[in-house]
């Protein structure tokens, strides 16, 4: 893993730690809990969503034809 991706982890990890404190310290019934877990899967949905992937996962093959292409005469 890079280190950059760590400490993405790691301030994502203190981030719900907090989140679930303060919903614990003024929760008042199971409903709270319920809205921070949509709290929580919308940012990780948003955060995949926005994910850039580099490198492809698999090698690309290109395939070049001497002949002409459709259409071409």
């Amino acid at each position: 893993m890079q280190a950059r991706t760590i400490l993405q982890v790691v301030i994502f990890l203190a981030v719900l730690a907090a989140l679930v404190y303060v919903v614990a310290r003024v929760s008042t019934g199971w409903a709270d809990w319920v809205v921070l877990g949509v709290i929580v899967l919308t940012v990780l949905g948003g955060a995949r969503a926005v994910f850039y992937r580099r490198y492809p996962t698999r090698k690309r093959t290109f395939v070049r034809h001497s002949g002409p292409g459709p259409g071409e005469r």
